[in-house]
């Protein structure tokens, strides 16, 4: 990070992504981040001028608290339980580490599908602490035909056997999650 902190992005990712945006933490990884092509050394989010953020999201697939975490009410996953979570509260929780992190503004902050989606809402939230959005692969709304077409691999896992209500567990989850999958 520079002196005066203005040389941050923000990297965000979609659902079922990670925090690991690029490069390799340990030696036994077996690949590089998601977007390694495009974050590191030389590359379009230039770690040599940039300092690059990347962080969970709540109720993702991974790394933060979401359906597959415990509850501790039950002792059991959340599942269906967790929580409504919407994109301006995944930007809330992120607006949070930044003011953590002491950084007044973002020089820009970007992602794909749901990191649009999550870049969109930065410029909606906070006008004020963004310099730039680079929205790929998102909308800021969705047409009939796409939300129907989304619901044709939710329709598939409801329909698989180990659905189970979504009270799904290590050892019991949906095999199918999309209709073309066997």
């Amino acid at each position: 990070m520079n002196e005066d902190r203005s040389n941050a992005i923000l990297i965000c990712h979609a659902l079922s992504g990670d925090a690991h945006v690029a490069g390799r933490h340990a030696a036994s990884d077996r690949k590089p981040g998601w977007w390694d092509e495009a974050v590191g050394h030389g590359k379009a989010f230039d770690t040599d001028k940039y300092f690059v953020i990347c962080s969970n999201v709540i109720g993702g697939c991974s790394g933060s608290t979401g359906p597959s975490s415990i509850n501790p009410e039950t002792s059991r996953p959340y599942g269906l339980s967790f929580p409504v979570v919407t994109v301006a509260d995944m930007v809330e929780a992120q607006r949070w580490l930044m003011d953590a992190l002491g950084i007044p503004a973002l020089l820009c902050a970007t992602g794909g599908s749901l990191g649009g989606m999550q870049a969109l809402q930065w410029t909606v939230s906070y006008p004020e602490r963004i310099r730039s959005a680079i929205v790929l692969a998102s909308t800021a709304r969705v047409s009939a035909q796409s939300i129907a077409l989304n619901e044709v691999p939710r329709q598939a896992i409801y329909a698989d056997p180990n659905w189970k209500e979504g009270d799904t567990t290590a050892k019991s989850r949906p095999t199918r999650a999309w209709p073309w999958r066997g």
